[in-house]
């Protein structure tokens, strides 16, 4: 898959600044949560959060404008394919990253910071 959370979230950084802050205004409002959070959490509602924040029309806006970057950026996927990645979890596979790294930071952290006093993993 050439599709990744880390493409997602370049994609957003190259958007234009007003259309970045209206978005993450819009999303924010609606989720409770900035848009580059469904982009490198829960990549799978990206679609359902742009449709909700912004409308049907202004979220195809989007995909399309998405799907032109990704074309320049060597990931070569039809508007279907595109729009399956974003509503679809099974295509992300496991958890997001933010879970990843929390695992792995509770792996390695001592207990003791928690107050109890054996590390994870030992």
């Amino acid at each position: 898959m050439c599709l990744t959370r880390d493409l997602l979230a370049r994609f957003y950084g190259s958007l234009d600044m007003s259309l970045r802050t209206l978005t993450h205004y819009r999303v924010l409002a609606a989720f409770g949560k900035p848009l580059d959070y469904f982009l490198l959490e829960e990549p799978w509602r990206v679609y359902e959060v742009l449709e909700k924040a912004l409308g049907r029309h202004n979220a195809e806006l989007i995909i399309n404008i998405l799907r032109s970057w990704l074309e320049r950026n060597g990931c070569r996927l039809t508007h279907e394919q595109l729009v399956k990645y974003l509503t679809t979890r099974e295509m992300w596979g496991g958890g997001g990253l933010g879970r990843l790294l929390l695992a792995a930071y509770f792996y390695y952290l001592p207990v003791s910071h928690l107050g109890i006093g054996v590390a994870v993993g030992q």
